[in-house]
């Protein structure tokens, strides 16, 4: 069996994450529901006291997965943007990088194995030249490695980032239905409402402090588009003082 492309390897867990992600948000919106359908369901039992501690619980946990479910829309709007860039940073290898670099070996071995007997001025010219032509293939298979891998850093930091949404918000989903199972008789609800606004605080504190982590990586690979800009825009290396055809269309 072939191993998977390295686009699709990475780009398989994104998208699996987007699924999960999906799941999971609809689990907890239907359990947060439910505790709310149940705190109603028995609100002339508990009294205007323990209804004003409820409410503020809720309150707590609504903010909580309002927030999830921004970084969910802000996410999902990007899956395909990302994709697309995990699929750009392999073609900047299989479709410059490689054939390029195919090309130093190519440009080092006169085609004519006669040439090797060659000598003079045109001999050293011919010579001269080659070193300059394979310097410059060399520095474009340099070029795009350098792209490919910045490209892959960004693409890797957004994986990074939607899995573990992923993660964040099927523990959401499993703390809305086990507080929605809680609460199912009166004298659960303060203890089970109690419990999951504790839960999610927690939950979210330790994952939002996760994502905010790795958005920073991805704010630092963001941050090296000024060497970026510096690699595209040097062409003093390369042949004729330009990107080869390859790269330009």
């Amino acid at each position: 069996m072939q191993p998977a492309p390295p686009d699709l390897e990475y780009g398989e867990p994104f998208n699996k994450a987007f699924d999960q992600i999906r799941v999971g948000v609809d689990l907890a919106v239907e359990g947060f529901n439910d505790v709310v359908s149940q705190v109603n369901k028995w609100a002339w039992l508990l009294g205007p006291a323990a209804l004003l501690w409820i409410k503020r619980n809720i309150d707590a946990v609504r903010r909580g997965l309002r927030e999830v479910m921004d970084r969910v829309d802000h996410a999902v709007e990007h899956q395909m943007p990302v994709l697309s860039l995990i699929s750009m940073s392999f073609r900047w290898v299989t479709e410059v990088k490689t054939p390029v670099s195919q090309l130093s070996f190519a440009i080092s071995e006169p085609i004519d194995q006669n040439l090797v007997k060659w000598t003079g001025d045109a001999a050293r010219a011919y010579a001269d030249k080659a070193v300059k032509q394979r310097a410059a293939v060399d520095e474009s298979v340099l070029k795009a490695e350098f792209i490919s891998q910045w490209l892959f850093k960004i693409a890797r930091a957004n994986v990074d980032y939607a899995v573990e949404l992923a993660t964040i918000v099927t523990k959401l989903a499993g703390k809305f239905a086990q507080a929605a199972v809680d609460a199912t008789t009166v004298i659960n609800i303060p203890w089970a409402i109690d419990t999951l606004a504790a839960s999610v605080g927690d939950l979210l504190t330790a994952g939002l402090d996760t994502l905010l982590q790795i958005g920073q990586r991805f704010v630092d690979a963001l941050g090296n588009v000024r060497d970026i800009a510096t690699q595209v825009g040097d062409y003093s290396k390369l042949p004729g003082g330009r990107w080869p055809e390859a790269v330009r269309g």
